[in-house]
């Protein structure tokens, strides 16, 4: 093409910016009156919002993606609040951030000199592997506090490689898991795109898809909590870029078959990333799970991430990964933080790794616990859901929910409420030692007195 023929298209361009421009000065005046007759609190109307994405998508020509349009028009709602609120502060986030709700996590203390028994945070109530003991007791950690650790964890990533038999450079580590989740919304969503995750899904998904200005969607399941790959199919769109999936799921404990993640992948685009969270896998019964990584194989575009935080009983060194494909993971290298996990982290978390025979024995432990507990809660008249997990889910009224955690909470025994999770009727108990376990039945026949 000559240079006057291209010099003629661009001059086209510009008078079509220009003709934008004026459309958007335009529209900016009518945003600020229709400002004038809005509450401060029903500025955002996102109803509203999606019905015109919906308009535009349908009346969309041209050659630009649906995705693409939806990202802009986002930009664009996002301004014309702005336009629409007053306010006092100069420093303000971006939209998403701004709707956040901030990760409390389960109970942990309480204020009185009873001892106490933790049954909030699905932690293992053993601790680690005696092996890692004498590792924190023989080997002197604290010599090289002043040296960074391996930049991206080559030693631990080997030994997980040689324990499930992966490929090494497909391995990323993370500060826990939940960093890994933000690594996928980071490497593959930009502002305005969706994140798909279950209804009572794990609360970080949403928070994730805030953070890098992503609109969280949540799928419902059915009534027992189970998510429907058709549904799931039924709701992804042209703005949709991840799918994060709990198997198992915390809270509620169900989990996805392996053949079920397969008719997904099989029925989604590849562009899409689904996000297989694994924190669970290993106190899983059920033969239809998959508890291995050969969807990695299978599919380019799936994560499956694990932990060292609840099996392996290291939850205070923060450490987790994940295993993808060399496309997804070669993309993921490229935002991991260096040093993100620490040196000390790295030794123990190798330890852990050795010591499968210690990790069969708490999954074991764990089982026979969980089945005696539940068998006591059912005399006791107290109704239990089926969970994959080193939980039980208790379900009653709300208002039993309340009374059964205060008298728990009076004995020290703290367990979680599920009110942020949108089950006020439904409590979390995580299985702790045989003793712990022994106490809260004993307190809770102790309740109608």
């Amino acid at each position: 093409m000559k240079n006057e023929e291209l010099d003629a298209l661009r001059e086209k361009i510009n008078i079509i910016d220009d003709e934008i421009l004026k459309l958007l000065s335009n529209r900016s005046q009518v945003v600020i009156e229709i400002g004038k007759h809005k509450n401060e609190e029903t500025v955002v109307d996102l109803d509203r919002e999606q019905k015109i994405l919906d308009r535009l998508i349908n009346k969309l020509e041209g050659s630009y993606p649906k995705d693409t349009i939806v990202r802009l028009w986002r930009e664009i709602f996002q301004s014309s609040e702005k336009l629409q609120k007053i306010t006092d502060f100069d420093i303000q986030s971006k939209r998403s951030i701004k709707n956040i709700n901030i990760y409390k996590g389960g109970k942990s203390t309480l204020d009185t000199e009873k001892k106490i028994i933790k049954l909030s945070s699905n932690e293992n109530p053993y601790g680690p592997s005696p092996e890692i003991i004498k590792v924190l007791e023989a080997q002197n950690l604290k010599k090289n506090l002043n040296r960074y650790p391996e930049i991206d964890g080559s030693t631990l990533r080997d030994a997980i490689s040689k324990r499930f038999s992966l490929d090494k450079e497909r391995i990323i580590l993370g500060s826990g898991s939940d960093e890994v989740l933000l690594f996928a919304a980071l490497g593959f969503c930009q502002d305005g795109d969706e994140i798909l995750h279950a209804n009572h899904g794990f609360e970080m998904y949403s928070i994730v898809s805030k953070i890098v200005g992503a609109l969280p969607k949540k799928i419902k399941e059915d009534k027992n909590f189970n998510l429907n790959v058709d549904t799931i199919i039924e709701n992804i769109n042209a703005s949709t870029k991840v799918i994060y999936i709990a198997s198992p799921n915390n809270p509620t404990g169900t989990y996805l078959p392996r053949d079920q993640i397969v008719k997904l992948m099989q029925n989604i685009s590849k562009n899409i990333i689904v996000v297989i969270d694994g924190a669970y896998v290993e106190y899983v019964e059920k033969k239809d799970y998959d508890k291995g990584f050969s969807l990695s194989d299978e599919f380019d575009n799936i994560i499956l991430t694990r932990t060292f935080s609840k099996t392996y009983g290291l939850a205070a060194l923060r450490i987790g990964w994940c295993y993808t494909s060399k496309k997804v993971s070669d993309i993921i290298k490229k935002i991991k933080p260096p040093f993100n996990t620490t040196a000390i982290s790295q030794v123990l978390a190798i330890k852990a790794l050795e010591d499968s025979q210690y990790i069969d024995k708490i999954v074991r432990i764990n089982s026979e616990i969980k089945n005696w507990f539940e068998n006591e809660l059912k005399i006791l008249n107290i109704k239990t859901r089926i969970t994959e997990g080193n939980f039980s889910l208790i379900e009653t009224s709300v208002e039993e929910s309340n009374r059964i955690a205060n008298h728990l909470l009076k004995d020290g025994i703290i367990i979680r409420r599920l009110d942020s999770y949108n089950l006020p009727n439904f409590l979390r108990i995580s299985i702790g030692t045989k003793e712990e376990m022994e106490q809260t039945i004993n307190s809770l026949k102790n309740l109608n007195e």
